[in-house]
Parts: C-alpha cells; sequence; structure tokens
C-alpha cells in the first residue's frame, strides 16, 4: 500500500508531526510511504505548474492520503492553506473522487477539533472518503500508552483503506453562492455621515483586497459612508510579510520575530494603538485567504499573551458564511482568546442588496453604541478553557517562552493554579470531613441549595441599599 504524506510543516524534515509519522512507518513495514514538503516547497509549487501537477498526480495515485501538520492558530498553517487554494483553482471539486485520506496533527489540543474539521470539509469537496483524523498532543510521543493510540488508530485508517469502507459525509458538499452586491442601487442611504466623522473614535480596517469590483470592497466603502467614526483602511498586503511563520519559536525569549521584514511594526504601530479592530474577508474555500492565514500567523510572535485585550473587534466577511459554521466558531475563537470585546460579524448573505446596506448601517451603529457603554460579555469557555491551557503550557516551557512566562507572572495568572488556593483547599478539606459522617451529610444536604445561594442573596441585599 501507498500512503502519501503532505507535510505541511515549514520546518520540513525538522517537523514534530512528522517524527510521529515516521514512528508509524516503523510499526507497518508493509507500506510504501513518501512525504511532499508542502510547508516548505509551497512558494515553488505555486510558481511551478509541472511541479505541481507531479504532487497531485502522486495524490491521484497513491492508496492513501495522510495531511500532517502541526496546529497553528486552530487551522493548517498559512503554507498548507495555500496549497488548498491552488487544488481548487486548478484542480478543483472532486477531483480526487474515490481517494481516501486522513489527517495527523499536533499541538497542545487548543482548538485542534477546528482544525481537523478544516481538513474534512476541504477533503470532502476534493471527492476524497475522509477517515476521521488524529490530534497528538507534543508531549504524547515520550508517553508509550499515547504512542501504541496512534498505532492502531494508523492500522484502523489501513484497513478502512484496504476494505474501502464506505465513510458517510460530514458538511454539504453544494453552498449557494452570495448575489453580487450592489450598494448604489440602495435608498435611503445617508450620506451625510460621510462627512463630519467623530474624531474621538477611530476604526482600523484590515483588508486583504481592494479591489474595487469585489462585494468585499464595496461593503468597505459601504460601512465607512454609514459609520460616524472615522475609518482608517490598511491593506495587509503592506504589512511587510514576506513569508508565512517559521514555527521556529525564536519569538518566545523577547517577543522579536526572527523575521525582519516589517511585520512586527506593522502590527506594533497599527493593532496595539487601535481602540476598534475591523478584519475584513473573503471566504476562500472553508476559511478566509491564505493571506490572512499568514497575517494571523506571523502574529504569533506575541506568543500566548492578550496583548489586544480590551479592543473592539469585528468582521465583515463577504460570502457563505452561514454554511461555514467552523470558520464562524473561529471567528468567536479569534476574538476570546485575545480577550477582546466581540461586536460581532456582517456579511453579504441577506436577500438584496437593500437589505445588505441595512445590515451594514445597524452594524456601524453596534459598533458606535458598543464604544459609548464600553459593553462586555463576559468570558465563555473559549477565553477561561484556553487560558487554562495556555497558563499550563507556559509553566513547563519557561525556557522557550520566557517573555510569556513574565507576562502570566506579572498578570497574576499563575495564581489561579488550584493548588495555590490554600484557603480554599483548607475549607475544602473540611467540609469533605464534615460530609464522610452520615448524620451530618444528611443534615448539610438538608440545607444544600439554600446553603449556595445564601451568600448571593446576603450580597445583593447589600448591594440594593
Amino acid at each position: 500500500m501507498k500512503i502519501l504524506i503532505l507535510n505541511g510543516s515549514p520546518k520540513a524534515d525538522n517537523s514534530i508531526t512528522l517524527q510521529h509519522m515516521r514512528f508509524l512507518e516503523t510499526r507497518e513495514p508493509d507500506i510504501e510511504t513518501e512525504v511532499i514538503p508542502i510547508g516548505k516547497a509551497i512558494n515553488s509549487l505555486e510558481r511551478n505548474q509541472q511541479r505541481f501537477d507531479e504532487v497531485t498526480e502522486k495524490m491521484r495515485t497513491a492508496d492513501a492520503v495522510v495531511w500532517s501538520f502541526p496546529v497553528y492558530y486552530a487551522l493548517v498553517p498559512s503554507q498548507m492553506k495555500r496549497f488548498v487554494e491552488l487544488l481548487y483553482e486548478r484542480k478543483g471539486k472532486g477531483w480526487f473522487a474515490g481517494m481516501y485520506a486522513t489527517a495527523l496533527t499536533t499541538s497542545i489540543n487548543f482548538f485542534d477539533h477546528t482544525a481537523h474539521n478544516y481538513v474534512q470539509a476541504v477533503c470532502e469537496d476534493l471527492g476524497f472518503a475522509y477517515v476521521k483524523g488524529y490530534s497528538a498532543h507534543m508531549d504524547d510521543f515520550f508517553k508509550t500508552q499515547e504512542r501504541e493510540k496512534l498505532a492502531r488508530f494508523f492500522s484502523w485508517f489501513l484497513k478502512t483503506v484496504q476494505q474501502k469502507t464506505l465513510l458517510p459525509k460530514k458538511y454539504a458538499g453544494n453552498v449557494p453562492e452570495v448575489q453580487v452586491f450592489e450598494p448604489i442601487s440602495a435608498p435611503n442611504r445617508d450620506t451625510s455621515l460621510s462627512s463630519g466623522k467623530d474624531s474621538s473614535g477611530k476604526i482600523l480596517l484590515l483588508t486583504d483586497t481592494t479591489d474595487p469590483d469585489t462585494n468585499l470592497w464595496k461593503m468597505i466603502r459601504t460601512f465607512e459612508e454609514e459609520t460616524r467614526l472615522q475609518v482608517d483602511i490598511k491593506d495587509i498586503r503592506d504589512s511587510g510579510m514576506s513569508h508565512g511563520c517559521l514555527g521556529c519559536c525564536t519569538c518566545g525569549y523577547e517577543n522579536t520575530c526572527i523575521q525582519k521584514d516589517g511585520f512586527t511594526r506593522f502590527f506594533n504601530d497599527h493593532l496595539k494603538t487601535a481602540e476598534i479592530i475591523l478584519i475584513c474577508g473573503s471566504i476562500r474555500d472553508h476559511y478566509l485567504s491564505a493571506l490572512w492565514k499568514q497575517f494571523f500567523d506571523r502574529c504569533f510572535f506575541n506568543g500566548h499573551a492578550p496583548v489586544l485585550q480590551g479592543k473592539q473587534l469585528g468582521f465583515m466577511i463577504s460570502g457563505p458564511l452561514r454554511h461555514r459554521q467552523n470558520l464562524r466558531e473561529l471567528l468567536d475563537v479569534f476574538a476570546d482568546s485575545w480577550h477582546m470585546k466581540f461586536r460581532g460579524v456582517v456579511t453579504d448573505e441577506a436577500a438584496d442588496s437593500k437589505a445588505v446596506v441595512r445590515e451594514i448601517k445597524g452594524f456601524a451603529r453596534t459598533l458606535e453604541l458598543a464604544r459609548e457603554t464600553d459593553l462586555e460579555f463576559g468570558a465563555s469557555f473559549y477565553r477561561t478553557g484556553g487560558q487554562k491551557l495556555f497558563r499550563d503550557f507556559i509553566f513547563n516551557t519557561t525556557a522557550v517562552f520566557t517573555a510569556d512566562h513574565r507576562f502570566y507572572k506579572k498578570s497574576g495568572l499563575y495564581a489561579t493554579f488550584p493548588q495555590r488556593q490554600w484557603q480554599r483547599r483548607l475549607r475544602n478539606a473540611v467540609f469533605a470531613l464534615m460530609v464522610s459522617i452520615p448524620f451530618l451529610r444528611r443534615q448539610i444536604h438538608r440545607e444544600f441549595i439554600p446553603g449556595m445561594v445564601a451568600p448571593y442573596k446576603k450580597k445583593l441585599r447589600r448591594l440594593a441599599r
């Protein structure tokens, strides 16, 4: 059996994920494997059509394809994202009909599921029968039990391919196209707002296109006319990015990227100083563009510290977002993982251009009112769960993520470790001793619910005075 491994890591042979694949090769000596360094060779694959065709032909003639990559910002690295775009552009949906594929990822298990969802959706579009992938923690490789789990997964995958098992699809293949947006045809436009802007507030609007013929640019111009706030439009193609993230973690020491291409200055000068950030992009396959993915990946020079904490964030998306729930979740993740104040999303999916204009106008009012009231919604699972996961990871990798360690110490994030909360631990120990005595347990639980709510009622009475 021939297995083609698409290595999405920019580190090529030095990829941690690839070492997991090498281990699987030792457990399955009868299979033939070939590794294509997609992450390292993406520029060559994009420029050289012949080389790209050679890779896709190998994908078609292999018995199965394994998408192997580290999880970067809850998805594939930007280099692999661009390869996906090339597959859509040059081959199209259904090109690999009848082939089998799966995914193998390494990460710290922070939103690895969205990366797997993305690959599955892409594979199903391209015609692959997709076998549920495997998500390994970076440390699993050194644990015998976890390696055995991985080996059993791979054996199951190979048998699924050999038996040509029929696999159900997870995602709908036919998604309606959004209409061409023509804002000029919409009545009741309040063009007076284009002058006399509120100088006390400014929106940093980031986009990956300024093409006047696109729905996205027309939406941007409509929003610019409708909002009472000043809008500073920045094209991320001018952000100075020369390459995607290299995964070198050199930035972990001082939050300084090893690539001296201007991106760090762009981020610090514009995003860190902004009050409101509006991210504008068009859906490409099941995400935004590879350029946007490169932008997000390069933000990692900040490490795991929420350096945009407290800023307002909104999204303007062109494309069928309501049919891309994985992407919709990722927008929420982006906001909460940065500890930002999420103001929502506006799209061009409404029934007609007039309705799109109304929604953009409503979105503009939402941003303005939320700014006036300093609106917040509280921390969700995305924020609290992610923060604790990062806390544990940083605590164990202080030699590499030195800057994160300093930030977490200064911010008191390590104080949330349960074993450091001595008073609570003491109370729990006393309570556990009491409920271990049967007659006390019965008495306590008769008053358990009223006892739980009593401190809240007491506080409420004080607040109401």
